[in-house]
């Protein structure tokens, strides 16, 4: 997957091009310190809108630390990477991120010094600022992975409980969108087609996962001595919401059955 791709909004993928501009900008004698400028407020953007101060302190796990009044940059990559779960459970899944972060912190470190130019610091190696350039975005796309890789673990992980209250979901509730077509109500097969898992978020407090798939059901029409029924297949998602200390307990929180398959 391309760098671009893996970074959430429009604005980094602008500061990550001029930082590569300049970067690549021969005939400019401060490309790299300008470049590295550009960088680090790239990293910085990521890190303050994946993990806003007020949910870095909501978390369980977030200790002041001792040397700054505010969030720590790590404890900022810690939030980004796996929201209000603790350390063991994120240990539990297999994920090991800490090397990702301190990459990634020493990459930001390393910024900053660049962006401070004096006539003795300033860089005109080509091969330098190269190496330069590609440490630090080597170490922005680990940041970046590591979110990613620690999200799939999670999904992996509650996969299970998400499909058995799925199942229960489908049972237990009445959905009115299916009611509404059925003269004497339905039943669904619990064999589910396409199935695909997601999670949506991972706050401070929760996980919202997404189950979607394809529901078969069988609509029921008319009196006993006359019954009929209809099968159709019912597009559908359901989201469900958990708390970060009990991730497998999770309940019905939005829903939505496709009807228009039946009209067409």
């Amino acid at each position: 997957m391309d760098l671009q791709d893996l970074l959430p909004d429009d604005f980094s993928r602008d500061l990550l091009a001029g930082s590569l501009r300049v970067a690549r900008d021969m005939e400019n004698p401060v490309r790299m310190h300008l470049s590295a400028a550009g960088l680090r407020e790239l990293f910085g953007h990521l890190l303050h809108t994946l993990a806003p101060d007020e949910e870095v302190r909501k978390c369980r796990w977030f200790l002041q630390a001792e040397d700054t009044p505010t969030v720590t940059r790590r404890q900022r990559a810690t939030y980004a990477t796996q929201g209000g779960f603790s350390d063991e459970f994120i240990t539990s899944l297999g994920v090991d991120v800490d090397e990702l972060h301190k990459e990634a912190i020493d990459a930001i470190n390393e910024l900053n010094k660049a962006t401070h130019v004096r006539p003795q610091t300033l860089q005109h190696d080509p091969e330098a600022i190269d190496a330069f350039i590609a440490e630090a975005l080597g170490a922005l796309e680990g940041l970046l992975i590591s979110f990613s890789e620690c999200r799939s673990s999670v999904q992996n992980a509650l996969e299970k409980s998400v499909y058995e209250t799925m199942m229960n979901a489908l049972v237990t509730e009445n959905f009115d969108t299916i009611s509404s077509l059925s003269g004497r109500g339905y039943e669904v097969d619990l064999w589910i087609d396409d199935d695909d898992v997601e999670i949506v978020s991972i706050s401070a407090e929760n996980v919202l996962v997404r189950f979607s798939g394809i529901a078969p059901v069988t609509l029921h029409y008319g009196p006993k001595n006359d019954a009929a029924e209809i099968s159709h297949d019912f597009p559908f998602w359901m989201v469900f919401e958990a708390k970060v200390e009990t991730p497998t307990k999770l309940k019905l929180v939005d829903h939505f059955f496709d009807d228009s398959g039946w009209f067409e």
